[in-house]
């Protein structure tokens, strides 16, 4: 059991009133998240692919966002009714990592105080689901919001918080990712505060859903001194940060069965691993299940991953999330 101090909210409401903030774009002030960027034409002459070609993905343009500093206190309630949200620049696209259309949109706001930096999500959902409800399970598999904060924009020793819609959270800290992979999920963002509002009803596919609110304080002491550059930010401060979503039209189902599927195979592998050497027949029919099986889920993983949205507001243009070359700059605005 975790005794980080940290609040968290979960609120129910009605699809009728989903907040005006997540539905309507009449507020919208600011950014689109789209980073595409192609090369302009030679003025006077017909554009080449060989004289002219489009950046390479790593140039294309990075978004950039003006973090307002909130005039008011912020309460973490997952409601996102105080006016420095309805004032603050909305985020309006989030894009594919790569391409392919998105059917389920995201919105995204943020700003900052002496205290802390909050993030806010709004999340078209028409099916909200969630399995896992423990602190640092693996929601990555399932729906959920994340943001990745990176105060010296080094690539390295940031951070990484998830939210799922039943407002359970994963929070971990990136050392490196290359050459070599090294991460702690055992670290905490201490005093961090998350709520969920959702708008519909999760884990139920009989009805349709409008959505879910995501509203998060990440506490600038947090940072230090593992996230370097962390601390308090000055107006004028530039960071690199990135916010994602996932978004998995399969359904809880789906995942359910997966589940079941990694659980047979693990299994079958402990007990292939327990024979070592040991009785050649035995093992001959374990690995024949154990194949068996593998083809058996293997329709319905290839599934689910098509009906998978991986969206951002910075797009990453390759596999995964984990790309802070790519990640968006965010100004410290008074």
């Amino acid at each position: 059991m975790r005794t980080k101090p940290r609040e968290t909210t979960m609120l129910t409401a009605s699809k009728q009133r989903l907040t005006h903030w997540a539905c309507t774009c009449a507020m919208t002030v600011g950014l689109a998240a789209c980073a595409h960027a192609t090369a302009p034409a030679v003025s006077g002459s017909v554009s080449s692919p060989i004289l002219n070609p489009p950046p390479p993905f790593s140039e294309a343009a990075l978004p950039h966002y003006l973090v307002r500093r909130a005039v008011a206190p912020i309460t973490i309630d997952g409601r996102l009714g105080e006016f420095d949200w309805a004032a603050a620049p909305q985020i309006n696209g989030f894009t594919h990592i790569r391409s392919g259309q998105v059917l389920q949109a995201t919105r995204a706001r943020m700003v900052w105080n002496d205290e802390a930096l909050y993030i806010a999500f709004a999340c078209r959902d028409g099916e909200m689901w969630a399995l896992f409800t423990e602190e640092d399970d693996p929601m990555w598999s399932e729906e959920v919001v994340e943001a990745f904060i990176d105060p010296d924009g080094d690539g390295r020793d940031y951070l990484e918080v998830e939210v799922n819609p039943l407002n359970a959270i994963v929070d971990l800290r990136l050392t490196s990712i290359t050459p070599e992979w090294v991460s702690d999920k055992d670290w905490d963002i201490a005093g961090l505060q998350t709520a969920v509002e959702i708008h519909g009803t999760v884990n139920d596919s009989t009805d349709v859903d409008a959505g879910w609110t995501v509203e998060m304080a990440i506490p600038w002491a947090a940072f230090a001194p593992q996230i370097r550059g962390g601390g308090q930010p000055q107006i004028g401060d530039r960071w690199r940060l990135n916010l994602y979503r996932i978004e998995r039209g399969a359904g809880a189902g789906a995942a359910a069965d997966l589940r079941l599927f990694a659980e047979r195979r693990r299994s079958l592998r402990a007990e292939l691993a327990a024979l070592g050497d040991q009785d050649p027949a035995t093992q001959a029919r374990l690995q024949a299940q154990l194949e068996e099986l593998q083809a058996e889920a293997e329709p319905l993983s290839t599934r689910y991953e098509e009906l998978t949205e991986y969206t951002a507001w910075s797009p990453t243009f390759a596999p995964g999330f984990h790309n802070p070359a790519r990640f968006g700059i965010i100004e410290f605005a008074p």
